[in-house]
């Protein structure tokens, strides 16, 4: 009985809360500070998305205003920067259709 619940304790639960979808969209990022810098979405949610972007200035805890086009704009927070990706969570989710929407453009 010992060796089960060690092996259950040692099995890491899934973080993530929906299934992403590939992306290969595109996007203005702008920071709060007024940095700003070309995106291209690699994968989206419903609660956030993976960014690959070539500026140096996003750092984790940063607060992201994503531009996806001329009347869509989204509200994220950064959660992770490795090298030149970054994931970040919406501050309201998106739906379905729109993430949908993202991944196809």
């Amino acid at each position: 009985m010992k060796a089960e619940t060690a092996v259950k304790q040692a099995v890491r639960p899934q973080t993530r809360r929906a299934s992403r979808l590939r992306s290969q969209a595109r996007a203005t990022i702008r920071s709060s500070h007024g940095d700003r810098a070309k995106a291209l979405i690699r994968d989206v949610s419903v609660y956030g998305c993976a960014l690959e972007c070539q500026s140096g200035w996003i750092r984790s805890g940063m607060f992201l205003s994503i531009h996806l086009n001329a009347e869509w704009t989204v509200q994220a927070i950064v959660r992770w920067v490795r090298e030149d990706r970054a994931g970040v969570e919406f501050l309201r989710p998106i739906s379905e259709i729109e993430a949908r929407a993202i991944s196809e453009d």
